[in-house]
């Protein structure tokens, strides 16, 4: 029998923690293990998890001081016993069937980190989807696109090793976590199961809705920090250009866009090893060609010489084309 821990960080939740543990204890595959970190809370979060541990024994409650929410994953992490580790947030709600599918998918598909689409509710209600393919989730992690949503993830415990949150960051601890992850275990499979198994809660007091203007400082330092391990180093200049044009969907000048291309070069050839995949390739070269275009023949040339190889046929068959028209 597969072993199952759920990891629950708690802070201050206790207008929707009754709805949150009854949907973990409501799985048509039961978790074997419920860790619960009660990161210092001041409401009435306490003394409903402890009800709830009155009647239930797989739920195993630790307390400690308000130390964030990735310290309160980090000393989880230490406690979950479990082959696979089911992340949750205190405010949000599963489907009944969420484990029994990730588990099914992950053996399946033999996937070491595995998430859902998701569906939000509270101060809005939409559907959100995310990419399902290995390589798609890889590249979107270099250049910031959508990846595993945090909450929906189950992951086997072994793939981790001693990584961890990164504790003390305000904002993109999730996306460091599992970069960090990715760039020291290149060959792991991801992927996203493409149903909602998670009923994601949105209200105003949530990090992501409070401290998005710390977004792009956050996002670059984390890769500043964790590159390396890849191999790729990095100046704060381009990394971030890479925010401002992945991110901020925006243009760089020339003279960014010259500074920039080494780096996309060098992340480009790194996925083409660990997620190779052309069409992938010429697709994230020909978005950079695109949105340059009014800066003319000079930074076209310039894009085409760094894409090398990933430059996209079709782009190379007009261009020899019009060589030899002229």
């Amino acid at each position: 029998m597969t072993n199952l821990s759920v990891l629950l960080p708690v802070y201050n939740a206790g207008s929707y923690l009754t709805d949150t543990l009854n949907s973990l204890l409501a799985q048509t595959h039961p978790a074997d293990q419920i860790v619960i970190i009660n990161d210092g809370s001041t409401d009435q979060s306490l003394e409903i998890l402890q009800q709830f541990q009155h009647k239930e024994a797989r739920i195993q409650l630790v307390c400690q001081d308000n130390l964030g929410v990735s310290a309160a994953r980090n000393r989880g992490l230490t406690i979950c016993e479990g082959d696979f580790i089911a992340l949750m947030d205190a405010d949000d709600i599963c489907q009944p069937s969420r484990f029994a599918i990730q588990l099914e998918a992950m053996q399946k598909h033999r996937l070491d980190l595995c998430g859902s689409w998701l569906r939000t509710f509270g101060r809005k209600s939409r559907e959100i989807r995310y990419p399902c393919c290995d390589a798609e989730l890889k590249w979107n992690y270099l250049y910031l696109g959508r990846t595993l949503p945090n909450p929906t993830v189950m992951m086997r415990r072994q793939t981790l090793g001693a990584t961890r949150y990164r504790e003390g960051l305000a904002f993109g601890e999730d996306y460091g976590f599992f970069l960090d992850v990715l760039l020291g275990n290149p060959e792991m499979r991801l992927g996203n199961v493409p149903k909602v198994l998670l009923n994601y809660r949105t209200h105003p007091q949530q990090a992501s809705q409070r401290l998005q203007e710390q977004n792009q400082r956050s996002i670059v330092d984390l890769l500043q920090d964790l590159l390396p391990k890849a191999g790729i180093q990095a100046e704060p200049t381009q990394l971030q250009a890479h925010y401002k044009l992945w991110q901020q969907q925006a243009p760089l000048s020339v003279t960014q866009l010259q500074d920039y291309l080494p780096l996309m070069s060098a992340l480009s050839s790194w996925l083409s090893l660990h997620a190779p995949d052309r069409r992938l390739a010429a697709a994230h070269w020909t978005a950079v060609a695109k949105r340059h275009r009014t800066l003319g023949r000079n930074a076209h040339d310039l894009i085409a010489q760094a894409a090398g190889a990933c430059w996209p046929l079709s782009w190379r068959m007009v261009e020899r084309l019009l060589a030899r028209i002229s």
